[in-house]
């Protein structure tokens, strides 16, 4: 009877854990990578958001990951994690992504886009879906979809700046990016480039006058503290591509990839309404608290701006990507514009 009991005991325990490693089996853990820390912003909210869809939509059978703060390592790093199959999901920005990726520098052209609503209308088009696949032939890297990463403004601790003109001569802090650096030099300014992690120290020593970034970053990252002009001129549009690799996605189950594409998709959405709504929000954080001057630049102004610099970057941009691609991106523009504003193609 004995032997009979421990017999029964064990085919039950056996059972019990083929149905565990089942479980397992099933369950596919998404690691996902970002930039930046954990807290109560719109980069970390949207992941938080994709998160949350893609749990409760599977079931729990996919499981999301998040590692904020660069615990990875930079934006580059896990791009090519990502790239190279050991890493499932990250969250680069345009300029880091050119290096895999030329044609994305087609979104830096300034002024190139009225509003925001415009862009996501150009995100989620014709010419924004083309260009996801494009990606994908060319990297070899998955693009779920593009989110809003802020519209790009100025501080420095010179003068105000309502004019170009204003600018000459003023040493200010870029990205590594020919582009911005084009785009700097058109306004009369010298373009200084300084890695990411030093610009609000060069800011604060005087190692340059001004730099540029969307106002929750000027507020988050310090360049606030110790700037005395803020200028919301919006020169250039920000963007996030949400990538994850190309054969772990296809290994997923067709449901399950449809539930990791929505879930790209919710992620872009909340960030691009969180990224607008903490333009103005900050901006006034960063008046009211940091006791920074703020100029709003108004559509004049911004005209002003963009007759300086927009044919020269245009022209670089041409030598980078073509013009052809360029082109597409103007109609596709002009279209979402007819769209938004109900105006005569």
């Amino acid at each position: 009877m004995f032997k009979l009991r421990s017999q029964v005991f064990g085919a039950l325990m056996m059972s019990a854990t083929l149905i565990v490693a089942a479980s397992q089996a099933t369950a596919a853990e998404i690691k996902f990578a970002l930039e930046m820390f954990e807290g109560d912003n719109p980069e970390f909210n949207a992941a938080k958001a994709f998160k949350d869809y893609v749990e409760n939509k599977s079931n729990g059978e996919l499981t999301v990951r998040l590692f904020p703060g660069n615990q990875m390592g930079s934006v580059r790093d896990t791009t090519e994690m990502v790239q190279a199959g050991t890493l499932e999901m990250t969250l680069p920005s345009d300029g880091a992504f050119a290096g895999f990726y030329k044609p994305i520098q087609v979104w830096s052209l300034p002024y190139l886009f009225r509003s925001a609503p415009v862009a996501w209308d150009v995100m989620s088009g014709e010419f924004g879906q083309w260009m996801l696949k494009d990606i994908e032939e060319k990297t070899g890297i998955k693009a779920l979809a593009f989110s809003q990463n802020g519209f790009r403004s100025f501080v420095n601790n010179v003068r105000p700046i309502k004019t170009p003109a204003d600018m000459q001569g003023m040493k200010i802090r870029t990205m590594e990016s020919p582009v911005y650096m084009e785009m700097v030099k058109a306004l009369g300014a010298n373009p200084t480039p300084i890695a990411g992690s030093e610009a609000v120290m060069a800011l604060q020593q005087g190692v340059v006058d001004g730099l540029e970034n969307p106002p929750p970053v000027l507020y988050t990252g310090g360049a606030a503290d110790v700037a005395k002009h803020l200028t919301l001129n919006e020169h250039v549009l920000g963007l996030h591509i949400i990538v994850v690799g190309k054969s772990w996605f296809e290994s997923l189950p067709p449901a399950h990839q449809a539930i990791v594409q929505e879930g790209a998709r919710l992620m872009a959405s909340v960030e691009n309404v969180q990224k607008t709504e903490g333009d103005w929000i900050y901006a006034q954080k960063i008046a009211e608290e940091k006791g920074v001057q703020v100029h709003t630049s108004t559509p004049e102004e911004k005209q002003a701006f963009k007759d300086a610099v927009y044919q020269p970057v245009r022209k670089y941009i041409a030598e980078q990507v073509g013009e052809e691609l360029l082109q597409q991106m103007e109609a596709s523009v002009g279209e979402a514009e007819a769209k938004l504003y109900q105006q005569a193609e």
